[in-house]
């Protein structure tokens, strides 16, 4: 379009000096013709400008890292006049990705709404990518004014981690800890030592007048299994551990939210520290667990504060370090 412009100035140039050069009717005739045709050009653009609507749209809100993002470009034309050409700019940010800025035409666009999909768009890691409509302009059927048409939009996507099967080693381990928890129980009750900190009101007295030892009756913790994501504001910083870790925590949550529904009935939270605070969230399904990873990944608020105590507990049970090491206890149970 800039060489179209700059030769009808450079032609619009030697008409003014030939006709400052000679008196021809025709040369003036010629003239009128190379300024007013794009004049009347420039007259219909402003109707069609008027009349197209550009917008940016995301068929999906969440996908799986390594999947196409579904981004489109939508131009609404709502005139009785066809639009000769629209230019739009775009840019895609994406987590560990360089911005990557993307110019489009799209052409003949007549009274209907026109799509085009943006297949530039990639999602290699986890986090939250952002597709910006920065400018979109109308040109005239000759291609030499341009208007601006529609406004800035934001089209955001949550690029989730990949939850895979978890090894056999882990469900094996899954299983003896389960049982083990079981074989604790006495009536509908789990029991364990008393800790400092511990109510005096929760101490099972019966079962302490015969064995002498102080055992607390643990309601709570009976029945949920608690995963302590151990990661800090660094790992987050560094896009292919971060996914490394975040694909582990996701499979391993999904695991003991599907066993706890199908198998024992317990339910699974995930517990993690957010600046000075211990945060837990419930994980009945594989919905809630796309809607907390989406959470976390946008930096939303999500689940409940937890006391300290709670979070030692946690962390006495099932623990995801930074390295993906899976502990129990003191007892790793998983390691690449």
């Amino acid at each position: 379009m800039i060489r179209r412009r700059i030769c009808y100035l450079l032609l619009l140039a030697a008409g003014v000096y030939f006709i400052m050069l000679y008196n021809f009717q025709g040369l003036r005739f010629l003239f009128c013709c190379l300024v007013g045709i794009p004049l009347v050009s420039l007259l219909f653009l402003f109707p069609v400008a008027h009349s197209c609507r550009v917008g940016l749209s995301s068929g999906r809100e969440n996908l799986v890292r390594g999947e196409q993002p579904e981004l489109w470009v939508t131009v609404e034309n709502r005139g009785w006049l066809p639009a000769a050409a629209i230019r739009v700019e775009l840019s895609w940010e994406a987590p560990g990705e360089k911005e990557v800025r993307i110019r489009r035409w799209l052409r003949g666009i007549g009274r209907k709404t026109w799509r085009e999909d943006i297949p530039e768009a990639e999602a290699a890691h986890c986090g939250c990518g952002a597709a910006t409509l920065k400018r979109a302009r109308v040109y005239d059927y000759l291609g030499i004014f341009s208007l601006p048409t529609g406004k800035k939009e934001r089209a955001e996507v949550c690029i989730l981690p990949v939850a895979a099967p978890v090894p056999q080693v882990v469900e094996d381990a899954y299983s003896r800890i389960l049982q083990g928890m079981g074989s604790e129980r006495e009536g509908d009750l789990l029991l364990r030592d008393f800790q400092p900190g511990d109510s005096l009101h929760r101490v099972y007295w019966k079962l302490t007048a015969k064995g002498g030892d102080l055992q607390v009756r643990d309601f709570e913790r009976s029945g949920a299994v608690r995963l302590f994501l151990q990661f800090t504001g660094e790992l987050r910083e560094q896009p292919g551990q971060w996914d490394r870790y975040l694909d582990r925590a996701a499979s391993l949550l999904y695991f003991f939210a599907e066993e706890g529904r199908m198998t024992a009935q317990v339910s699974v939270e995930a517990v993690w520290r957010r600046d000075n605070d211990y945060m837990v969230c419930v994980i009945p399904d594989g919905n809630a667990l796309e809607g907390w990873l989406c959470a976390l990944l946008k930096g939303e608020e999500t689940g409940k504060s937890a006391a300290q105590a709670e979070a030692l507990y946690a962390e006495d049970g099932w623990r995801l370090e930074e390295d993906c090491r899976l502990y129990f206890g003191e007892q790793c149970v998983y390691e690449e």
